[in-house]
């Protein structure tokens, strides 16, 4: 055993301690406080441990709120025993972290935007199902181990899919409908209220398309198409989009990469769009984006092309580079070395960069910056996942005169 203080929270919400000089990850602490920890894992660098008793508690210490029973922890819920301003504020710090080395970065940041609601504001949630000697579990996966945690109902869920949950374990046909290790997903939308799919099969409720709101107005999304988890701080993030996109009036021109549905692309050609492009590797997200712009009465062009592996021509899909702003909003595992370059090559005069993942963020414009005339013009941190250790990104380069 060992006594210790944390000092700081890592990227991934684990209390870090420093014993003989090592670096320990303590998850479940608060810097501030005195606990005495056992050693579970020891590496060349670093050690792992896990919190015994906590002898001196923050004051930012709550009682924990994403727990299943007397102590299982919600998996991914890792912030839960921390007062939600102290969350986004140590967000804020680990993001400005990860900024270090990426020049100008520190005077370009604005304040977070946190969520309005830390709990039951997920409009999607993936459970896992898995048979077990004592019956049938469906919840989320536990790490290291991988079982499925039984969750009778998801505290960061949005009631009414805690609500279809329930109706879906008691009715007769739920052990039938889903294979072990396999799983479904629950979405809502205020349109079409709670539906569920896995694999083929659907709730009676569930058509092919949902309509989700948003600061564009109404969009048309696949039933299994992406679309952000958290209403409230979506559309903050989208209005913070189009004004930004609106203090330019020389780049109104579009191109949106990883355009999903086109809600980032179109919001902003409601805000003095001039010319908007799309590209999104999913047909389905192109069929939708195409309908959308219809719906909203913009001409765009969409194409289904998988950037980083498709051969793909920015300044095909644009008009003046001097007059085009660049969204792009890419998946967790961000834009590669391939796109990254096209648009260093493209000479935009804006991009906007949105990020889930800090790590692949900085990576992408590490190499953006090296190899092109942009500057960081500002950061904002959007907390898209309360509770959890992930965090939305908005970054906004401009291109330098030569």
């Amino acid at each position: 055993m060992h006594t210790c203080a944390i000092q700081t929270l890592a990227y991934g919400g684990d209390g870090i301690a420093r014993i003989d000089g090592r670096v320990v990850f303590v998850p479940g602490t608060i810097p501030g406080e005195t606990v005495r920890i056992r050693i579970t894992q020891t590496k060349k660098n670093f050690a792992r441990g896990e919190a015994v008793e906590i002898l001196e508690p923050s004051p930012e210490r709550i009682d924990p709120c994403c727990r299943v029973g007397a102590d299982a922890r919600v998996p991914g819920c890792v912030y839960d025993h921390l007062a939600y301003a102290a969350e986004v504020q140590a967000k804020q710090q680990q993001v400005e972290g990860f900024f270090r080395r990426i020049p100008h970065a520190e005077d370009a940041f604005l304040p977070p935007v946190a969520s309005p609601a830390p709990l039951h504001y997920r409009n999607k949630t993936a459970l896992h199902a898995e048979a077990t000697p004592e019956g049938f579990c469906l919840g989320y996966r536990q790490e290291p181990s991988h079982r499925v945690l039984d969750l009778p109902a998801c505290p960061l869920a949005d009631p009414s899919i805690n609500d279809a949950l329930n109706a879906f374990r008691a009715s007769a046909d739920a052990r039938q409908l889903l294979d072990p290790g396999g799983g479904i997903v629950f979405r809502t939308t205020p349109h079409d209220g709670a539906v569920w799919y896995s694999g083929d099969t659907r709730s009676p409720n569930c058509p092919d398309h949902l309509t989700a709101q948003s600061p564009a107005g109404p969009m048309s999304v696949p039933h299994d198409g992406f679309w952000q988890v958290n209403p409230a701080v979506a559309d903050a993030l989208v209005r913070f989009v189009m004004d930004t996109f609106a203090q330019d009036a020389a780049a109104q021109d579009i191109l949106d990469l990883y355009c999903g549905v086109g809600v980032l692309g179109l919001a902003c050609m409601k805000r003095g769009g001039r010319r908007l492009a799309g590209i999104e590797s999913g047909r389905a997200a192109v069929a939708a984006a195409r309908q959308n712009a219809k719906a909203h009465g913009v001409e765009g062009r969409f194409t289904a092309r998988a950037l980083g592996r498709d051969a793909v021509r920015l300044n095909e899909w644009m008009g003046a580079p001097c007059q085009t702003t660049i969204i792009a909003d890419p998946p967790r595992e961000g834009m590669g070395k391939s796109v990254v370059q096209g648009i260093a090559a493209s000479g935009a005069a804006r991009i906007f960069y949105i990020s889930c993942d800090p790590a692949t963020l900085t990576r992408d414009l590490t190499l953006l910056l090296a190899i092109s005339r942009y500057r960081v013009h500002r950061i904002r941190l959007f907390d898209m996942f309360p509770r959890t250790a992930h965090v939305e990104t908005f970054v906004e380069l401009q291109r330098m005169a030569t």
